[in-house]
């Protein structure tokens, strides 16, 4: 939008008598520009060439001074000289200067007033803005430019009636026949909404320019209108008028949000074919429609190709990060790194949002080593990097460095001036839930309620979820009944509680309420943990008829999830042919998540043909993975096979892609974590510790010989 301050002044003086501002030594002080700017002769326009020296370099200290040398001249008397103190002061950013200015004004102008009243406007505070305006009508009229002010003010707070209110004063005084007041007007009512009120005026207007057509399309993309504002934009090249750097933008974000490969190659084409492919902001729209649509390639090849060619095009810090977080989503590590290298060399990295992606993408890669070091070397850090670098350790399965690091934000609030969010405890949460830290979760639950964010629908689900995992069902199914609102992934969360913990006839009942729900539908999810309760319950009747109308009643296909979940439900009990009949009729072909349940399965009931026969194909599946081969050797061992068992322990320690990393359990002792493996002996008290254990052996073993020998006599 213009400077209207700026405008009145260009139109009161001609500065022909100096340099203009562009010869004055930008590497010379401020003293010096203070020092010479105020000559005997030239006092006044040097005082005015000055301010705009200082608004153009958004210099507010030298304002200050200025102000400070204007007072000592005795020149604040002066509305022109005052109104270019209140331009200043609100190009500099500085509202509250500037409000102080305007109130002891001994007099104003209509410039005054639309100045501040654009400042607070500037500064998105629309309601001042229009409470000034209000004043200023029991002062003195408003001319053209304040008005137009006061439609961006509208604009932004999307108030239809205001709009027509305003249009009707402008209607009244006269003041519609301005080419720039319409121009705002029509992106009032574009931007409120009021579309169709916008294209009549623009069918009314004399000549229509870019502006006029760019205000509707981007009302248009701002309302969601998408393919209008395509039309739109066909229209206006209709009329014989090119698009500017706004217009391109605007349909850059609109061929986004439709998108479709249709539409990005035909806004790519026009960028290419009008050469806007040499402006870096419409370059770096480009690149970010194609990157946080899914065609990172693209995204990249642009990237790549344009701004290394000599235009002296760079990329902006918010395309950088699109393009690492590009990186994290196709675990592109090589790229990744390729462009921490690019971030370094062009001094990308005192920008905290640029950290934050580097930690996101080495984090999504499992680099979770190089994330750590990028976050302690970070001078500037803020919550988002927090976060990132908490759920990084969550992703890696390092949730004790986690919990460690939630702990280090308040000892850390002084120097990074944050405070956990609900992303924290989201991250948090889950921390807890993969270790079952029942302590630790119900300590970061208290802080949730005391912080207000327990309201949160999705810090509720994460809480049911911790309660499940950590063996309190009672208080996962509280956190459930207390919810004012749920969505389905608080069903989906109370279901798979009690699949977690053997509950199958509850999560049925819970699935019933469900079904009968008129807000909300089962989804793939829900079925997912609803055969998984089943199985669990062993309710296979039940199981089955849930499986069978799944695709029937609800139009969800079954995925390798639900077959796998059905193999496992008829595995638990035993019925291992009736699964492995099931895998052959299965109309897709089994995947590893299929054979992985069998072999599972036929280890529990020591079934060494069935479990031969699932790790064969799991071999074909999964020839790299560990994971089967020690299912495997454990069956072997189950029923005596030690011969087998060796050869396939020595495929495991002979092959380095086959090694695995040793199995480890932790426990919760009085608030510290202990951490063992099997036959650990590091512990200080490990002799008394397997006493107890060898102890608790023998009163299951004689538990066991006990039932047996009532089975027998009975």
């Amino acid at each position: 939008m213009k400077s209207f301050c700026a405008y009145s002044l260009s139109s009161q003086f001609v500065f022909n008598i100096h340099k203009p501002s562009s010869e004055i030594d930008k590497n010379g002080s401020d003293h010096f520009i203070l020092q010479s700017a105020f000559p005997s002769k030239h006092t006044f326009s040097n005082v005015l060439l000055s301010l705009r020296t200082s608004i153009e370099n958004r210099n507010p200290i030298l304002g200050s001074s200025l102000h400070a040398k204007i007072l000592k001249l005795g020149l604040d008397a002066d509305v022109f000289i005052s109104n270019s103190l209140l331009n200043m002061y609100v190009k500099c950013g500085q509202i509250k200067d500037a409000t102080k200015l305007f109130d002891h004004m001994p007099y104003r102008t209509a410039v005054s007033w639309t100045c501040v009243i654009s400042g607070y406007c500037q500064n998105e505070s629309v309601d001042e803005s229009i409470l000034l305006f209000s004043r200023m009508l029991n002062t003195m009229q408003p001319n053209e430019f304040t008005l137009a002010v006061l439609f961006q003010a509208c604009a932004v707070k999307g108030d239809e009636k205001l709009v027509e209110v305003i249009h009707s004063y402008a209607i009244k005084y006269g003041l519609i026949a301005d080419d720039y007041l319409q121009n705002s007007l029509i992106d009032a009512y574009a931007k409120s909404g009021m579309l169709g009120a916008a294209d009549r005026l623009l069918d009314r207007l004399r000549s229509r320019d870019v502006v006029s057509w760019t205000s509707v399309i981007s009302g248009c993309v701002y309302n969601g209108m998408l393919k209008r504002a395509t039309i739109m934009f066909f229209k206006m090249q209709e009329d014989g008028v090119l698009p500017n750097e706004v217009t391109m933008l605007s349909m850059l974000q609109a061929c986004s949000e439709i998108n479709t490969w249709e539409m990005f190659s035909w806004i790519h084409g026009l960028v290419m074919k009008q050469n806007w492919c040499k402006n870096a902001v419409v370059l770096n729209s480009l690149i970010e429609m194609y990157s946080i649509n899914g065609y990172f390639n693209e995204g990249t090849r642009i990237f790549r190709d344009m701004c290394f060619i000599g235009e002296g095009l760079y990329p902006s810090t918010e395309t950088m990060a699109n393009l690492l977080q590009g990186c994290a989503n196709s675990g592109s590590l090589k790229l990744g790194k390729e462009i921490h290298g690019y971030l370094i060399k062009q001094g990308f990295l005192p920008y905290t949002v640029i950290g934050n992606s580097l930690i996101n993408m080495y984090a999504e890669n499992k680099y979770a080593d190089c994330a750590s070091k990028l976050f302690v070397r970070m001078a500037n850090r803020d919550i988002v990097t927090w976060n990132a670098i908490i759920r990084c350790f969550v992703k890696n399965e390092q949730p004790i460095e986690a919990l460690k690091l939630l702990g280090e934000i308040n000892k850390d609030h002084l120097r990074d001036k944050v405070s956990p969010d609900f992303i924290t405890m989201l991250a948090s949460l889950e921390a807890c839930s993969n270790l079952a830290l029942l302590q630790e979760g119900q300590i970061i639950h208290s802080y949730i309620t005391k912080t207000g964010l327990l309201n949160d629908i999705f810090i509720q689900n994460a809480l049911i979820e911790m309660y499940a995992k950590s063996g309190r069902l009672n208080l996962a199914e509280n956190i459930f009944n207390e919810m004012h609102e749920r969505d389905l992934s608080s069903w989906n969360s109370i279901i798979a509680a009690y699949g977690i913990n053997g509950n199958g006839t509850s999560a049925l009942q819970i699935f019933g309420d469900l079904k009968t729900s008129e807000t909300w539908k089962p989804n793939a999810i829900t079925f997912v943990n609803i055969l998984s309760a089943c199985a669990h319950g062993g309710l296979v009747e039940e199981g089955f008829a849930i499986f069978n109308f799944m695709e029937k009643h609800y139009g969800i296909k079954p995925s390798m999830e639900h077959y796998a979940c059905i193999v496992h439900l008829l595995g638990r009990i035993g019925r291992l042919k009736e699964a492995e009949d099931f895998i052959d009729k299965m109309p897709i072909n089994p995947g590893p998540d299929v054979w992985g349940a069998l072999l599972g399965s036929s280890v529990l009931f020591d079934n060494i043909p069935m479990a031969e026969k699932a790790a064969k194909m799991l071999a074909i599946l999964q020839p790299t993975s560990s994971i089967w081969r020690v299912a495997l050797s454990n069956a072997y061992a189950s029923v005596g096979k030690w011969h087998e068992v060796a050869k396939l322990r020595t495929e495991l320690r002979g092959l380095k892609q086959f090694r695995k990393e040793g199995g480890w359990s932790s426990v919760n002792v009085g608030g510290h974590e202990f951490s063992f493996m099997a036959g650990d002996t590091r512990h200080p008290n490990s002799e008394t510790i397997y006493e107890v254990i060898n102890g608790m052996q023998n009163h299951m073993q004689d538990a066991a010989l006990f039932d047996n020998r009532v089975a027998l006599t009975s």
